[in-house]
């Protein structure tokens, strides 16, 4: 991933934070995978619903 790339996907998250959604550190991982080709959408969908649920 290009570093023009990577300001973009931290701009992006950035937007997502001040809408009020949670990005995580792991949320930004899942999103250089997709990036760099890493994992399709469908792999990641199945490893996101696996994760075990946050307790509120």
């Amino acid at each position: 991933m290009s570093e023009r790339e990577y300001e973009a996907l931290r701009s992006a998250l950035a937007s997502t934070r001040m809408e009020g959604f949670d990005v995580t550190e792991q949320t930004e991982k899942d999103c250089i995978r997709l990036m760099n080709g890493e994992a399709s959408v469908a792999d990641l969908v199945k490893e996101i619903l696996a994760r075990p649920a946050k307790a509120v």
